[in-house]
């Protein structure tokens, strides 16, 4: 029926006026007292229809059996409605809801042609969150499962998904929610809402990669016609800012037990076999001094990434960089054992995110 570019989010053209005044339309027991006149949809009104969705100033005609199809809360309120009431809209029964015009367009929207051409961007996040919304709170379960499906792919309840978001996110700083996805207080503010608990504690780690005047202060919809400032609840600002801690904390216990002073592994290749070097014997452990002084030097900017400032620490002995260059680089021996103790800790870091910002999820990692 509608093309896929019908989900973008400047989608609304000017809809059609119908003077509640003329009897054709709409009968005289039907004006409104806070309107001149409503406006219908110039989309989602088919000839056939025989409901009427009205919403503000607009309605949408629509069809009974697919509303009552998908979503038993609104069917209720449909027999309730055809059974005390006689309210119509060009001769069809009146659903009048709450929810802004936009909000029910999409939904509707949704139910008529799916979600396949749903994107999960920055940009047409409004339109995610209001069908998630309304899915949610009239019980359309097949709705909610796909866009919380499609949500899990940017804040996924894996490592492994992480650092697949993380791999293809645009980058501008190593401090700053990424600008392609959805600015993480709009995440949380909308998981709380639709009770997806799931999404939270990326969400919140996400964040805690900002200063905490940065989250304090809100987030501003870009473009938005009346810019006001996102902000999360008081018991969110403190949930953030203890998880926060909390992975610092735990970076800082990482540097302590696995960087500082760390010992060359039992099977150095500097040390024992055919390819003992005692001229380089300290050689390994001065890279890891190197590493240590790298991350240390990086406290503001890595460390508030603390699972990249972990991965970070083990790249430096891979790549030309850092202590590479100064030709300090541990042995494969050293490195490989190294690089188990980097992947033990991302893991129980990722596995602790829950816990640290009071999060209770039931499946996790």
């Amino acid at each position: 029926m509608l093309s896929v570019d019908d989900f973008s989010t400047n989608r609304f053209s000017y809809p059609t006026e119908v003077d509640v005044n003329d009897e054709e339309s709409i009968s005289s027991s039907e004006k409104n007292p806070h309107s001149e006149s409503l406006s219908r949809h110039p989309d989602l009104c088919f000839s056939d229809g025989n409901l009427a969705v009205l919403t503000g100033a607009h309605y949408f005609l629509v069809h009974q059996g697919l509303i009552r199809r998908h979503s038993a809360p609104l069917a209720r309120v449909i027999d309730a409605l055809e059974g005390t009431q006689t309210r119509f809209l060009e001769g069809r029964v009146v659903l009048e809801l709450a929810e802004p015009s936009d909000d029910v367009y999409y939904f509707l929207l949704a139910l008529y042609d799916g979600i396949s051409a749903l994107k999960y961007n920055a940009e047409d996040f409004p339109v995610v969150a209001a069908i998630l919304r309304l899915a949610t709170a009239y019980e359309v379960k097949h709705l909610r499962t796909d866009i919380l499906r499609g949500l899990s792919f940017d804040w996924p309840t894996s490592l492994a998904q992480w650092e697949i978001r993380e791999s293809r996110a645009h980058v501008t700083s190593l401090h700053e929610p990424r600008k392609s996805l959805p600015h993480p207080i709009l995440v949380i503010n909308l998981a709380r809402t639709v009770n997806a608990p799931e999404l939270l504690p990326v969400a919140f780690y996400d964040l805690s990669r900002s200063p905490p005047s940065t989250c304090a202060a809100g987030y501003i919809l870009p473009h938005a016609s009346s810019p006001k400032a996102q902000h999360l609840c008081d018991a969110d600002l403190l949930a953030l800012l203890r998880g926060k801690e909390h992975a610092s904390r735990f970076l800082s216990t990482f540097i302590v037990s696995e960087l500082e002073g760390r010992p060359p592994s039992a099977s150095c290749a500097y040390l024992t076999g055919v390819g003992a070097d005692h001229g380089r014997r300290r050689m390994c452990q001065s890279a890891f001094e190197m590493v240590t002084f790298e991350v240390l030097r990086d406290a503001r900017g890595r460390s508030s990434d603390p699972l990249s400032a972990i991965m970070e620490a083990e790249l430096m002995q891979t790549r030309g960089e850092g202590p590479v260059v100064l030709g300090m680089r541990a042995c494969e021996w050293c490195r490989a054992e190294f690089g188990a103790a980097v992947d033990s800790a991302r893991e129980e870091f990722w596995a602790r995110m829950p816990e640290w910002f009071g999060v209770d999820v039931g499946v996790w990692g």
